[in-house]
């Protein structure tokens, strides 16, 4: 003969405020004993934002040593990578604060994880395109190659916006050059132009163009110059295919605001700050070497408005010193404890069918003899 379960219909509000105080206790508890996880990819980030670190510091030292002492009011962090307001070499004004946002050698973590969210693989082949404005995240970039085991294939436009690399007889090229001379990266830009408006310094005064000019000289560059804006961007992809062989193109870095390389002011805006897996139709209508990759469906990287991405990955605006590397959500974040919020769940489900499910939770509040006597329950 099967027994019969008797099973509270009703549920007290005190078994109501008892589940609910479990379930608080249980996200307090969740909440406070939060667990700092590594992020993918941790080990490279670090090699990469530590060789950034000592690129900094060797073109730091050329420059007090060669060009005299940093003027610590513009350049905070008093890294040597910020330029002037004003040089013959200069084509277009940008704010100081959106280079100090640069100087910070995280950035080349910041390039390794884009590149790892390219499906770039270590020892790839991978586009470049540099100017001088922004010689920070150039670094960052050769930083992450290093890191990556990457070949690059880089084309430089020399001149540079009002605080970069805008010193006549320390550009971009200059700073690379060091770099290879120190030991410190082997790679070295494949050919140059002068940069600016339309690439060929339009509006720049005659010694601006002949300083641009000396500068790719002495370094050894051979030098792109094109009237026609297609026949540059033509010579430019011609000249990426030729040097990469056989080895396919894995990804496209455009550092700075190039014309040829991102297109006109509208098709600069077009292509959002930072990785561009698919970009917008509309960016892609814009001719230029970074929509030609896209059209493609290869990965792009706008290295551009670095103020955005600094944001995207809660890197610092304010550059007032210079960062210490290997903090900061690139390489830990704060994650819930999986295993503390399916215990906390687990004791919650046992609490309801403890104290509801089996009725014991009514039987412990149960009616005292005072109190009214009401019909009995049913029988399940």
């Amino acid at each position: 003969m099967k027994k019969l379960l008797w099973k509270p219909s009703r549920i007290t509000w005190q078994i109501n405020l008892l589940i609910a105080i479990i379930a608080i206790i249980g996200v307090v508890v969740i909440e406070i004993f939060k667990v700092n996880i590594k992020q993918p990819y941790y080990t490279q980030k670090l090699r990469a934002a530590k060789i950034m670190r000592t690129g900094m510091a060797i073109v730091r030292k050329h420059r007090v040593d060669n060009f005299g002492p940093i003027n610590k009011k513009i350049d905070t962090p008093n890294s040597g990578l910020i330029g002037v307001l004003s040089s013959p070499i200069t084509s277009s004004t940008i704010e100081l604060d959106a280079k100090l946002t640069t100087i910070n050698p995280n950035w080349a973590a910041v390039v390794v994880d884009m590149l790892k969210n390219a499906k770039v693989k270590d020892g790839s082949t991978v586009a470049v395109s540099f100017t001088g404005s922004f010689p920070a995240i150039n670094l960052a970039v050769l930083s992450a190659a290093r890191a990556m085991n990457l070949r690059l294939i880089i084309i430089t436009s020399v001149s540079s916006s009002t605080w970069g690399a805008n010193l006549p007889n320390f550009t971009w090229l200059d700073m690379e050059s060091l770099l290879v001379k120190k030991g410190l990266f082997n790679y070295r830009t494949v050919a140059a132009s002068l940069g600016g408006v339309k690439d060929n310094a339009y509006g720049m005064s005659d010694d601006g163009r002949r300083m641009l000019r000396a500068a790719i000289a002495r370094n050894g560059i051979p030098m792109l110059e094109f009237e026609d804006v297609k026949d540059n961007i033509n010579a430019r992809t011609e000249l990426y295919v030729e040097k990469s062989g056989d080895v396919p193109i894995s990804a496209y870095i455009n550092v700075g605001g190039g014309t040829i390389s991102t297109g006109t002011y509208i098709g600069k805006r077009r292509f959002k700050p930072g990785l561009n897996i698919k970009p917008s139709h509309m960016a892609l209508k814009i001719d230029s070497v970074m929509s030609r990759y896209a059209r493609e469906g290869i990965p792009v990287m706008n290295m551009n408005y670095m103020s955005t991405i600094a944001k995207e990955y809660d890197l610092p605006t304010e550059i007032k010193k210079m960062p210490k590397i290997g903090a900061g959500n690139l390489y830990n974040r704060l994650e819930y404890n999986r295993l503390l919020v399916l215990g906390t769940l687990a004791v919650l489900l046992l609490s309801i069918y403890f104290f509801i499910g089996l009725g014991i939770g009514y039987r412990i509040f149960s009616l005292t003899k005072k109190e009214e006597r009401r019909p009995p329950e049913h029988m399940v």
